[in-house]
């Protein structure tokens, strides 16, 4: 996303209310206020947790339903303008340890049943929302064109602003306004976006997507919230995005707390050069960038250097307009893809059940002793990287590896040693004849 175009987005912004307040300390989890936006007026009310709200409806949905109560009547329909959105993080207001802890709870009319229906949440919206001094917020009315809300706990204030060139795609929008409201990188991980794509304007299904900023990948990511299309209602009233930003809690998560996580986490953030950009948009231009063959690109770029760089990502987001998010998906999903550069030669063992039960672990630990790394890493001289893999196809001559482009079967462990020294001279009659 380059910085002129959203500076252009932000100038073409129309303010249409702005409301100051001061940021207020937690007394047991709770802020004591909540606040009302009423977009039929761009009117910005804030009210008070009243002792009698706690006793009765301890938690996120029940500020929700306390605050609906206040709004509707026997005739509110989904698409009525008193028909609230309600947002609570509840007394705790979850954590900011990793996404998914923070949990915020959702509540409206749904288009779907005609009755009060709630989602929930994890990310950071609920905690950064709580932290800027608010237990609940309630949303009427309909804007007369598409608006984004701009919660800042940093400036203290509460803004409506006519957006008319953000995205209405919620990948798109959250990196639009992640780097439009951040004071710089560092800053981006205390902006959660709420939005509800372009699906939720033709849907009555149509769900939330609240953002997350993964610092490693240096993206907005998503966490969704579905059930009784919230996200339509958001549409309805033509919300393009609610924006919180948070007070400089900057959370630490990071993508290896996952378990799963060392499997699809590169350990080293790789880029290329200039003469390495020009052969990847070279690339990106053969398939005439086009967004329907983002998977092709990828596959040449693969090919072409062994993993795919950060740069070559950034290179097809850029000029495909592909979402960055949706570019490590792919990346991340296909067991063909690295982020991280491979050895010239990529060893491959077959853990299938008949591999398996003919000895393939003693194959795999052979080969890692040989090579002195662990499945999934790469020698040092860049020559060699192991991978273990569902299966290679050829069950009958089990149990086998896949050495190179070299399918080779019928492998025992003593053999590891003398087909890595073969591979290795290979390499070398290579290398001496180039």
């Amino acid at each position: 996303m380059s910085s002129e175009h959203v500076s252009k987005m932000l100038a073409a912004h129309e303010l249409l209310k702005e409301f100051e307040f001061e940021p207020v300390e937690l007394d047991k989890g709770y802020a004591n206020r909540t606040i009302r936006i009423d977009l039929d007026t761009n009117e910005v009310t804030v009210h008070p947790v009243t002792q009698q709200m706690k006793d009765l409806w301890v938690g996120g949905k029940g500020f929700d339903l306390w605050l609906m109560f206040q709004e509707i009547d026997k005739d509110t329909k989904w698409d009525s303008p008193n028909n609230p959105i309600c947002f609570s993080p509840g007394p705790l207001g979850g954590t900011t340890s990793f996404p998914g802890s923070g949990k915020t709870l959702v509540t409206a009319i749904s288009p779907l049943t005609h009755s009060i229906m709630d989602c929930n949440v994890g990310g950071y919206f609920g905690p950064y929302f709580k932290f800027a001094g608010f237990d609940a917020l309630c949303i009427v009315g309909k804007a007369r064109e598409d608006v984004v809300i701009l919660i800042d706990a940093v400036n203290r204030k509460v803004t409506i602003e006519k957006a008319p060139m953000e995205s209405i795609d919620s990948h798109l929008v959250a990196e639009e306004l992640t780097e439009m409201y951040a004071d710089d990188e560092l800053d981006m991980r205390n902006i959660a976006v709420v939005s509800a794509g372009r699906g939720a304007q033709h849907t009555k299904m149509g769900v939330l997507n609240f953002s997350f900023y993964d610092w490693r990948r240096k993206v907005a990511r998503l966490k969704q919230a579905g059930r009784g299309g919230i996200g339509t209602v958001f549409r309805d009233k033509k919300i393009k995005a609610l924006v919180v930003k948070n007070r400089g809690i900057t959370p630490a998560w990071r993508i290896e707390e996952n378990k799963v996580a060392r499997f699809i986490t590169p350990k080293k953030i790789s880029t290329q050069c200039k003469s390495d950009i020009e052969e990847i948009d070279a690339i990106i231009d053969r398939w005439n960038s086009d967004p329907d063959y983002v998977i092709e690109m990828v596959q040449d770029i693969q090919s072409r250097y062994r993993h795919i760089s950060k740069t070559a990502l950034d290179e097809i987001a850029r000029k495909t307009g592909t979402p960055l998010a949706y570019l490590y998906h792919i990346t991340t999903f296909y067991k063909s893809f690295s982020l991280e550069p491979k050895g010239e030669t990529i060893i491959q063992v077959c853990m299938g059940t008949t591999c398996h039960v003919k000895g393939a672990a003693r194959i795999l630990d052979n080969l890692e002793r040989i090579l002195g790394i662990r499945t999934g890493e790469t020698t040092a001289d860049g020559k060699f990287s192991i991978e273990s893999v569902a299966c290679l196809g050829a069950c009958s001559i089990a149990p086998v590896i896949k050495i190179g482009d070299e399918v080779v079967g019928n492998v025992q462990a003593k053999d590891v040693e003398k087909i890595v020294k073969e591979s290795e001279k290979q390499l070398e009659t290579a290398g001496a004849g180039v």
